[in-house]
């Protein structure tokens, strides 16, 4: 084997090794500084920076200049198609699929909480917010519009971010806020005028509405936002299991089913 191909398998050993030491970890969990890579898996630094170059490519993880690299998980193979493991953002799922997203914005600017947005970030009315207002895009397709609120207080910096090709939820990472989970409400309804003149939709159009609470791992909350995309580019895989008891006694839905 020539010396090329032993480097080449040697770095290629490393991402492998670094993506099962990480598959069951939190997203957005950091890596140790090449040199502390250097020292755990004994390889020199070149090696420890092409696997990085590659996992960086592969989207299992992200760098920021001067923070380091972060696990944002693995792509997974089904049915010969890449797909999600443990990104919470579109744009993290995104790029774990191998597709790319850029946004067009709309609205990026400081305002105040009305009641619906204070009662949805738990902060008072008149708190000072961050409102991102976006439609965004997959590989050049325009998918959705998306209203992102955020408590201003929490993070200053988000402010003045390029959001057009910049992730959110990796700039809050990068400020100390990683989200941890988000818990998503989905309904139909109509396109209203504003917003069946972005999605270029007929008025009247259904549309799917979600609306996300992203959380840290203490439980606060990071952001509240809600995207309207074409109802047709939706679709759900549902998993149902039988249990002894036909439905819950406290709430009556039927136990075992998740989506």
């Amino acid at each position: 084997m020539s010396e090329t191909n032993k480097k080449k398998l040697l770095y290629q050993q490393l991402k492998e090794h670094i993506l099962e030491d990480y598959k069951n970890q939190p997203y957005h969990t950091p890596l140790p500084g090449e040199r502390a890579l250097c020292d755990i898996y004994h390889v020199s630094r070149p090696t420890v920076r092409k696997a990085l170059e590659l996992l960086e490519e592969d989207g299992c993880i992200t760098r920021f200049p001067g923070k380091g690299a972060f696990f944002i998980g693995e792509c997974k193979i089904e049915n010969g198609k890449k797909v999600v493991s443990s990104a919470i953002a579109l744009y993290n799922q995104a790029k774990l699929r191998g597709n790319y997203t850029h946004s067009r914005v709309l609205t990026q600017r400081i305002e105040l909480a009305n009641d619906r947005i204070a009662e949805n970030l738990s902060i008072q009315k008149g708190s000072k917010i961050f409102h991102l207002e976006r439609l965004r895009y997959i590989n050049g397709d325009l998918w959705l519009h998306s209203d992102a609120y955020l408590d201003y207080a929490l993070c200053p910096k988000i402010v003045d971010c390029d959001y057009t090709i910049g992730s959110l939820h990796n700039t809050l990472s990068a400020h100390g806020h990683i989200p941890f989970k988000a818990k998503r409400h989905i309904t139909v309804q109509h396109a209203d005028d504003y917003i069946a003149l972005h999605l270029n939709l007929p008025k009247e159009s259904p549309i799917c509405v979600t609306e996300t609470h992203t959380y840290d791992q203490n439980g606060i909350i990071l952001e509240y936002v809600t995207d309207r995309e074409d109802v047709f580019h939706i679709s759900f895989d549902l998993e149902v299991s039988n249990q002894l008891d036909v439905t819950d006694s406290q709430t009556g839905s039927i136990p075992g089913f998740r989506q």
